[in-house]
């Protein structure tokens, strides 16, 4: 079942490619062939699952390979990526309030395709689409972007688009069915149909701005701006009210988000790159949040790179949010979604990483292997770790 947990997973697994490094030589580079292979496992435990009503067992493991190859020309960038999510939650049993020792296991499969044509001038122009398919969950996700960088090469600019159309109704993958159905509610909750609408629809629009300062230190800053219709709850979501009763989370079917980043990139004394990032974000469903971040890397010789990482995140509660038995039944609007409550964030993590390159017939060959750990902590005892493993490798 799709859960609003695992994107605080995917949280986690931001910059995992470690860092980028740019080698100046000789050879003309008529085209490169890229793969990347990466392997992530995030175990979660917490307990205030939304599926029992703000109450209960969080625990969520994902197992999650990938795929993706990228073939580099003169004026052409070609890109797939293909990958899964394999789901494991002791929460999602409670759909049904069935009690066993076992977890529930869900699967998500995804690919996406990318397209970037380079033009005189320093124009370059992209596209992309996407498919994810899980049994309550089929999103097709498509986008186009457009980058410019002027004539010294200090100053690029860029706009993206992106747009996600999602089906929320459970089948697409289960023997019987293979199509969308129908929504899954709590098996109490299933005498009626809560929603009159089954699909959500999301906008993203983002700005970028990078500024090379000098030498040692570049300048970025990326308005972003997200308008969501449709189906905004999630349907097998409980809400106890403070009168006992109970009834599916509702949510407004319109949520519109802004958010800005800022990242300041230096390098110091040659073995150090410094990368911070501040992003502030606010949304209508009334929640205002901050985040900081650091990623250092460290490079212990040509080969070896040890990068730590901290991040610190904070936000408002919803104005839709309420504790288990808290929410009156005169309210429109309600959820007991500790992803919509008041929380501090706290991740830190580090990462190992060994890059050899060599030329072989006139022909550049870079590989490189990763390992990154995370662990998070947030303010309502909600806690994670994942670990990341990353194979590279170029050839021109």
């Amino acid at each position: 079942m799709k859960n609003r947990n695992l994107k605080l997973g995917c949280l986690l697994l931001l910059n995992l490619s470690g860092y980028a490094q740019t080698k100046i030589d000789s050879i003309a580079k008529i085209s490169r062939t890229e793969i990347e292979m990466v392997y992530n496992q995030y175990i979660q435990n917490g307990n205030n699952s939304a599926i029992t009503g703000g109450i209960g067992p969080e625990k969520l493991t994902v197992y999650g390979p990938s795929f993706n190859i990228k073939k580099i020309s003169d004026k052409n960038v070609y890109s797939y990526t293909i990958g899964s999510d394999i789901i494991s939650s002791a929460s999602t049993d409670n759909i049904d309030y069935i009690k066993s020792s076992a977890s529930v296991l869900d699967a998500r499969v995804y690919t996406n395709f990318g397209y970037e044509r380079k033009f005189s001038k320093n124009l370059n122009l992209n596209f992309n689409g996407g498919l994810s398919i899980e049994s309550d969950y089929l999103s097709f996700t498509y986008g186009f972007g457009i980058s410019k960088t002027d004539k010294s090469k200090t100053h690029n600019y860029s706009f993206d688009v992106s747009i996600s159309n999602d089906d929320l109704r459970w089948g697409l993958v289960n023997p019987g069915y293979y199509a969308p159905t129908k929504l899954i509610y709590p098996s109490e909750l299933r005498y009626k149909e809560w929603y009159d609408v089954y699909n959500r629809n999301s906008y993203n629009f983002k700005l970028g701005l990078w500024k090379i300062l000098n030498k040692r230190n570049n300048f970025g800053v990326f308005p972003e701006l997200t308008y969501q219709e449709g189906l905004l709850a999630t349907p097998f979501h409980r809400v106890y009210f403070s009168d006992g009763s109970l009834r599916v989370e509702n949510l407004p079917n319109r949520r519109l988000k802004g958010a800005i980043a800022i990242r300041l990139n230096s390098f110091v004394a040659g073995n150090y790159i410094i990368k911070n990032t501040f992003n502030v974000y606010e949304d209508t469903f009334g929640i205002r949040a901050f985040s900081l971040e650091n990623e250092t890397i460290v490079k212990v010789n040509s080969k070896l790179a040890i990068i730590p990482n901290i991040r610190f995140y904070s936000q408002s509660s919803s104005k839709y949010f309420n504790e288990y038995l808290k929410n009156s039944i005169e309210q429109s609007y309600y959820t007991s979604d500790f992803d919509l409550s008041k929380f501090k964030t706290y991740n830190i993590g580090i990462g190992i990483k060994y890059k050899n390159e060599k030329i072989k017939d006139n022909r550049l060959i870079s590989k490189s292997f990763m390992v990154r750990y995370n662990f998070l902590e947030r303010s309502n005892n909600l806690n994670a770790h994942s670990i990341s493993i990353i194979f590279f490798s170029s050839k021109d």
